[in-house]
């Protein structure tokens, strides 16, 4: 584990597809040292699964589309230059309600370790195809050991293609 500077054009960093999103870790404890993790996502409309991390704080900047979360009871949507900071051991969930490009930075870093581990190389800078399907059994040692609560699946995994179909986007949304 490093803290030295470095820096990456806007091309740099290790690219994962994760589900349906295509994320790019730019900075990882690794190059931190410890202190965060910086991830580049780009979704399609759906959602996370309702969680909990128990380790770190998470931050997050909308650069295009609509996001709307709910932590706790509260619930708020945000547009491009919107800012999203989600304290550690609160229920909470991200609800990408168009394609949207995010940048996430998680405090103190080990996050992007998780979705690296749960994720694969990207072979394409683009999001990966529709139907991945989750491996809920990796998903739930990975999120334990992580120190990540899962309450609920997220919505990427509403059916067998791993996407959903436009009357499930109703339902999700309620």
């Amino acid at each position: 584990m490093s803290n030295e500077f470095f820096a990456l054009d806007k091309e740099g960093g290790d690219p994962i597809w994760y589900l349906q999103i295509l994320m790019t870790i730019k900075a990882s404890g690794d190059k931190t040292g410890g202190a965060l993790g910086l991830l580049d996502f780009k979704t399609p409309a759906g959602q996370t699964p309702l969680h909990v991390h128990h380790k770190e704080d998470e931050g997050w900047y909308l650069l295009q589309g609509k996001v709307t979360c709910t932590c706790a009871d509260e619930s708020t949507s945000i547009e491009p230059g919107g800012f999203i900071w989600l304290p550690r051991d609160i229920p909470h969930r991200l609800r990408f309600e168009t394609e949207c490009h995010l940048l996430q930075i998680a405090i103190p870093a080990g996050l992007e370790v998780f979705h690296k581990q749960m994720g694969q190389p990207a072979p394409r800078i683009e999001l990966p195809p529709p139907g991945q399907v989750l491996d809920t059994e990796k998903y739930k040692r990975l999120a334990a050991e992580h120190g990540l609560e899962i309450i609920q699946l997220p919505q990427w995994d509403a059916n067998k293609e791993g996407h959903q179909h436009e009357h499930d986007k109703e339902g999700a949304k309620r």
